[in-house]
């Protein structure tokens, strides 16, 4: 058993040099190893990269203009109330008020929160975001906060909520503006159930994406849909579908 040793120590101390020189901390390997991007404790103990990240967000790159209340829950603890949160779509981070951290804001990166509340103003409905994985033909796999549209009953609608700035468009043989640059708030659908509630799959607004939620209730969803004259391609009508499948008793198994 003698000789196991020394090959320990080599290789603990290989993996704290690697680390030494990419930078790294026993912070970053603690986050790294729980599915995090980067050590979030480091990147709030910074002012620099943080402060420059957030001054290089435009207004337009924020959910909500300005700050609100709200809570926030962290991984391993309960609802607390901040007064002051927004959240930073451009970085895909969650913006918090705290004159314990150096520059006065406390960043809260994918794979840090359970989940975070945004209150638009005093009495109005909380609006209520959960971290998801999730899979898109687009923009492929991933891991993020999305905002729940409906919070109740086996299949949630939910929203990621990204920006894109995009370069002016310019006609070279005429050197005229085709298309201005642009900042665009974007917005992807996508939905959950319970058998699999830390997953998000995209979802598109039209019959045949719609129908392949209900499933074996499908028959019975396109005729209430009909019924009720509601359009596949509305948001609102299809949250409607939603809530009124999640009242009916499942579906007898094949």
């Amino acid at each position: 058993m003698k000789p196991i040793i020394p090959v320990l120590f080599a290789l603990t101390f290989a993996a704290t040099s690697a680390m030494a020189q990419a930078g790294m901390s026993s912070y970053d390997m603690a986050d790294i190893t729980r599915g995090r991007p980067t050590s979030t404790r480091n990147l709030n103990m910074s002012t620099a990269d943080k402060e420059a990240a957030i001054a290089g967000t435009p207004a337009l790159g924020y959910y909500n203009q300005g700050w609100n209340a709200g809570t926030v829950q962290p991984l391993d603890g309960e609802n607390g109330s901040v007064s002051g949160l927004r959240y930073n779509m451009k970085l895909q981070w969650l913006e918090a008020q705290d004159a314990t951290v150096p520059g006065g804001i406390r960043v809260y990166p994918s794979g840090t929160l359970k989940s975070f509340t945004l209150v638009p103003a005093a009495g109005q409905a909380p609006h209520l975001f959960r971290e998801y994985k999730y899979s898109s033909t687009r923009t492929g796999s991933g891991r993020g906060f999305m905002e729940e549209l409906n919070r109740t009953g086996d299949v949630r609608l939910l929203v990621r909520h990204t920006f894109e700035e995009r370069a002016a468009e310019i006609n070279p043989a005429l050197n005229t503006v085709v298309r201005p640059a642009q900042q665009l708030h974007v917005t992807s659908l996508f939905y959950t159930q319970s058998a699999k509630s830390d997953f998000a799959a995209e979802l598109t607004l039209d019959r045949r994406g719609i129908m392949r939620v209900f499933k074996a209730r499908a028959g019975e969803m396109d005729a209430y849909a009909k019924n009720n004259n509601l359009d596949y391609t509305r948001l609102n009508d299809v949250l409607k579908m939603v809530d009124y499948y999640n009242t009916l008793p499942a579906a007898p198994a094949k």
